[in-house]
């Protein structure tokens, strides 16, 4: 097992005990599906939260849910690193009850984390991460089209036609496997809480790359304990999984961020039907349909608050686009939306905007409009 994982623990965690009926059991779980995380509605001492289903983590608890509930401190020296390799010491708690639907998790482990960094840059409030310490032991089947999950405690027997084996970490029960990516075999995790396809990391990519692929600098993803600031890279790859070498998954878009992590997730896993066996320790795909080709949409840019402004985080190498902006230029409009003096309510209306319009016109800080396309990324590959 690679030492560089989403969540590393010092110390065992123990056994997460459930309370379910005696007989087998099948629940059906609704969710939403925000900027590609699967939010799910989880209840601590009969208050409704939003939790972020993440295969590719232990679960995780805000702090200021924890100051209110009586969870009981535990005496576990945890260092966790989270998906741009930052590492930080996180306490860790024992919350007596935690339901989902009619699922009872008793006594479950949650390392503390403060969410208000990541609760200021999105528009729905996020209270924990329901991780894979409490989905171990359990099937889960993703159904996005019908955006639910389907939770038992016995192997489901509908048909899927790829089955990609995986261990779990000690402690957290993290799913990770082998990915075969142009003759390298490295380590993956498998992460309903990653958004994009496929991550890797800049030393993989290092050996792999080819003459075709974009880059970009700036702040390319935004994780748990920050942004990871720099080089990125992005490029569309054929995959295979070490436990089915035979079965090629072809033109995966790729991001480059960090050195060592690579994540499996929610822009690959949708298409397949997918379903998380924590019994038999299988990811199973169903793949007799091939995913409908689609552009790689995206403005080639990147917007965020900071300190009251919206501010360029990111930005491809595109001369276009380099014409236009650079990194830290401020944004004091978006079409009709002030944002000189920006709350969260325009921040949130600018985000919506991004998604629903294909051109926009942003006025810069010296008053210089320009209008922006979305581009095909796939283009540039």
């Amino acid at each position: 097992m690679r030492s560089n994982r989403k969540y590393k623990y010092l110390l065992l965690l123990g056994c997460m005990l459930c309370s379910f009926l005696s007989q087998a059991f099948e629940y059906t779980i609704p969710f939403t599906l925000y900027e590609n995380k699967i939010l799910i509605e989880v209840v601590i001492e009969k208050k409704k939260y939003n939790f972020v289903f993440d295969s590719g983590a232990m679960s995780l608890l805000d702090l200021d849910v924890v100051n209110m509930k009586k969870a009981k401190n535990v005496a576990i020296d945890l260092q966790a690193e989270d998906a741009n390799e930052q590492k930080k010491k996180l306490d860790v708690v024992q919350v007596p009850s935690l339901k989902l639907e009619n699922i009872n998790f008793k006594d479950g482990y949650f390392a503390v984390h403060d969410f208000d960094a990541i609760n200021e840059r999105s528009c729905v409030p996020i209270a924990g991460i329901f991780g894979s310490n409490l989905m171990n032991n359990l099937v889960w089947k993703i159904d996005f089209a019908r955006k639910v999950l389907i939770v038992s405690d016995q192997s489901f027997t509908e048909h899927r036609d790829v089955a990609i084996s995986f261990e779990k970490e000690a402690f957290s029960n993290v799913p990770y496997t082998k990915l075969n990516i142009r003759g390298e075999l490295i380590d993956l995790v498998l992460d309903t809480g990653a958004g994009d396809a496929l991550t890797i990391g800049k030393t993989t990519f290092d050996k792999i790359k080819d003459e075709t692929f974009l880059e970009g600098t700036g702040a390319s993803a935004t994780s748990l304990f920050g942004n990871n600031e720099g080089v990125f890279y992005e490029d569309s790859m054929n995959i295979s999984f070490a436990s089915q070498p035979t079965q090629i998954f072809k033109g995966i878009h790729t991001t480059v961020q960090g050195n060592e992590m690579a994540l499996l997730g929610i822009d690959f896993l949708k298409h397949y039907q997918p379903i998380f066996d924590y019994k038999a320790n299988k990811l199973l795909l169903l793949t007799e349909k091939e995913p409908a080709s689609h552009p790689v949409s995206s403005w080639g840019f990147g917007l965020a608050g900071k300190e009251g402004k919206l501010i360029v985080i990111n930005l491809f190498n595109i001369p276009e686009l380099q014409a236009q902006f650079k990194v830290g230029d401020q944004i004091i409009a978006v079409n009709d939306i002030e944002t000189e003096k920006l709350d969260k309510l325009q921040l949130c209306r600018v985000i919506e905007l991004r998604k629903q319009k294909d051109t926009l016109v942003l006025t810069k800080s010296d008053g210089t409009r320009v209008t922006v396309k979305k581009l095909d990324l796939q283009t540039y590959f």
